[in-house]
């Protein structure tokens, strides 16, 4: 959908002290790994992965860490912003046993595809990781889905200090998962990339997107110039295996390399 769409903020969920839900009444029919653009009208316009989808509601989880996402805190309930979408591929759903693989504020988009896993019958396994119990997000949603669910952080307060990497790599020693999903920082995905040689797996990459219709070609990576705004940005394993930048660099707005 090309069409731009003003909406009211239905809902704001705060999450963390820097981390916030909006949900909007809107009929998005976006499936999940997809994304939106969004504009507050005030100058620029942001991509934004889908948190939750229903057929009269969807929401997205955004940090505030620039301008952009520091003028959508100052949103209030009834506030007025604008989108287009939803854009890109969406995550294979397998009905076998799944485990979903999160990270900090990347975490979000899981829930949608937990919920739509579990629709079809799919064993569902999920860890969530990131620095401090703080910056953890939807623990609650993952478990009141009832799916098996793990957390984690790099500080050890909620207990055991590690990664989500690190639950990860325990659970596929002692077990096998018919299908691998993460989302979350490119270099934890590219760590759990080495512990999934003989599995199948999806990626959901978030890179900078200006055009979100493979127009403008700043979204596209080394070396096989797939556009992420359109064959991403979820992508599979036979993809991710080629990428040479993957977890040495991205681009900014203007193409400049920047290592990570």
């Amino acid at each position: 959908m090309d069409k731009r769409v003003t909406l009211k903020i239905a809902r704001i969920t705060r999450e963390t002290e820097l981390i916030n839900t909006y949900t909007f009444k809107h009929n998005l029919g976006a499936r999940p790994g997809q994304f939106i653009m969004l504009t507050d009208f005030e100058g620029g316009e942001k991509p934004f992965s889908i948190a939750d989808c229903h057929a009269d509601e969807f929401s997205i989880t955004v940090k505030k860490v620039g301008e952009f996402t520091t003028r959508l805190f100052e949103k209030q309930e009834g506030d007025f912003l604008s989108i287009r979408g939803p854009y890109g591929s969406s995550f294979f759903i397998s009905n076998q046993k799944v485990l979903l693989v999160g990270g900090g504020y990347g975490t979000p988009p899981l829930y949608y595809l937990a919920r739509t896993l579990l629709d079809v019958g799919a064993d569902v396994t999920v860890v969530n990781g990131a620095r401090t119990k703080e910056d953890l997000v939807f623990c609650d949603r993952f478990r009141h889905l009832g799916v098996r669910y793990q957390s984690i952080t790099q500080d050890g307060s909620l207990g055991q200090e590690g990664t989500s990497v690190d639950l990860a790599r325990n659970l596929l020693k002692s077990e096998h998962f018919d299908f691998v999903y993460a989302a979350g920082p490119e270099m934890m995905m590219k760590a759990l990339m080495s512990e999934l040689a003989d599995y199948e797996y999806e990626f959901l990459f978030e890179r900078y997107m200006k055009c979100a219709i493979g127009i403008c070609g700043n979204c596209t990576v080394d070396p096989i110039g797939i556009r992420l705004c359109v064959e991403g940005p979820v992508m599979p394993k036979k993809y991710v295996v080629q990428l040479t930048e993957f977890g040495r660099y991205h681009r900014d707005a203007t193409g400049k390399r920047i290592e990570f």
